[in-house]
């Protein structure tokens, strides 16, 4: 079992190289390689690594009959493997099976066929600005949906449906989707012509990678729980100054006024850009610090100095050299989606970095349960707004080898020395920097995600 936990071990290590690799080609360049060598992959994580990944824990537990936390370690490892078995199949099975895309690019009045199997109406194409900046703030289509025979049907008949960024219509499995819309001018008249472009997706492999991804979050929430259970330990406890603990104090206020502020002006969760996600983060640190004390689990003055060094000296002085100007949401932001998949990360990266410093390192699981969610919850979005659940673009990559990084830990943990896993643990931490400041500010990787 050893063996097999090593190998496990160093395939994530790998996928995480593997993952970074591509996240510096670039999402369509990525897109390419990855299709060219599917069948690669196919062949050496299905073929290969399915014994070890899926059968291995199950096999661990019909042997030992074990309860507890043993019982719970290993129902955990097998969701987790079996999760990411689906998601990959599914991933193959679209890839290889599901049929081309299509687009649609029509006006007003104009009918356009999706793949034969219905037609689509536009009876109308709108694009909503914002009143105070004349930013874009929607795109909508309303139209009707007809049968394949029916290209010019009445404006009365048909199923009438709309169209917009984050809201597709969804038919005979097909996903319709508002990309984009394209703006001429009308020779007879001399007024705007507007064309609205639909991309038109179908994934016969999606509700493996649905299924993969609920047992990804249930496994990650097992796993949490299995290693929360764990005390902390450390040194004898000193007395901080009153003065620090002040300061402390102000500083979570000043975090929460602005947090508070923001989001009154600007209607929606202050979670938009880098700013705003390291004060989101330095407001969240004092409430781990209290649950750390009420918990009695770590030296009180120890946690206290760390979480306050971490807020007052690294995220709230770096927060203030980004860009914190207020703006509306982008169409493609304004989604249900929006505040639990960055909140997840926003909690996710400060649990894990203060693991790293030395502090609630009995949080590790939770932290790796919260990039599982936000990794899940990114997925899912993206299939609703841009039609495709995982599109290779470098932020993605990028996430997904920190979630490696933290996986193949916990594959080691139980027999890892202390300096072992102190260095998985800062390795984790520097990936989750690297993610929000190369990949986001860098202009090398541009992708789906540049505007974050």
């Amino acid at each position: 079992m050893k063996t097999v936990r090593n190998i496990a071990a160093g395939f994530l290590l790998a996928a995480a190289a593997v993952s970074v690799g591509l996240a510096c080609c670039g999402a369509d360049r990525a897109l390419d390689l990855m299709k060219y060598h599917a069948a690669c992959v196919a062949l050496a994580v299905l073929g290969a690594g399915a014994l070890a990944a899926v059968v291995c824990p199950l096999v661990r537990i019909s042997k030992s009959g074990a309860a507890g936390a043993g019982l719970l370690n290993s129902a955990a490892g097998a969701l987790l493997h079996l999760g990411f078995f689906l998601v990959l199949t599914g991933w193959l099975v679209g890839l290889f099976f599901s049929p081309s895309e299509g687009s649609l690019r029509l006006r007003a009045g104009q009918v356009g066929s999706v793949a034969g199997e219905w037609n689509f109406a536009l009876d109308d194409f709108a694009i909503d600005h914002w009143p105070d900046t004349g930013t874009v703030r929607q795109y909508t289509s309303k139209g009707r949906v007809l049968p394949p025979s029916e290209d010019r049907a009445p404006a009365s008949e048909g199923e009438r449906v709309v169209v917009a960024v984050n809201h597709p219509l969804v038919r005979k499995g097909w996903w319709v989707y508002q990309n984009s819309y394209q703006e001429m001018t009308n020779p007879h008249t001399g007024r705007p012509l507007y064309f609205t472009i639909l991309l038109c997706v179908k994934d016969v492999g999606l509700p493996l990678v649905a299924l993969g991804g609920v047992l990804l979050v249930v496994g990650a929430l097992l796993w949490a729980a299995r290693w929360t259970r764990q005390a902390e330990t450390g040194g004898e406890a000193t007395t901080l100054p009153p003065i620090l603990r002040g300061l402390y104090a102000l500083a979570f206020a000043g975090a929460v006024a602005m947090l508070v502020h923001r989001g009154l002006s600007t209607g929606h969760a202050p979670m938009q850009n880098m700013y705003e996600f390291l004060m989101c983060s330095a407001a969240f640190i004092p409430v781990l610090t209290w649950l750390e004390l009420r918990g009695r689990r770590a030296p009180s003055s120890r946690t206290l100095l760390v979480d306050a060094a971490l807020q007052t000296l690294i995220l709230i002085p770096v927060a203030f050299f980004m860009d914190g100007r207020v703006k509306h949401l982008m169409p493609a932001l304004q989604s249900p989606f929006f505040v639990p998949h960055v909140g997840a990360y926003v909690l996710g990266y400060i649990v894990l970095v203060r693991a790293a410093l030395g502090v609630g390192r009995h949080l590790v699981g939770v932290g790796f349960f919260l990039l599982t969610v936000g990794l899940v919850l990114g997925a899912t979005w993206g299939k609703v707004c841009w039609g495709h659940w995982w599109q290779f673009d470098p932020k993605e990559m990028w996430s997904l080898a920190t979630w490696f990084v933290y996986a193949a830990y916990f594959h080691v943990r139980p027999r890892a020395m202390s300096r072992a896993e102190k260095a998985f643990l800062i390795a984790g931490a520097v990936m989750i920097v690297l993610t929000l400041t190369w990949i986001n500010l860098s202009r090398l990787f541009t992708g789906m995600h540049s505007y974050a």
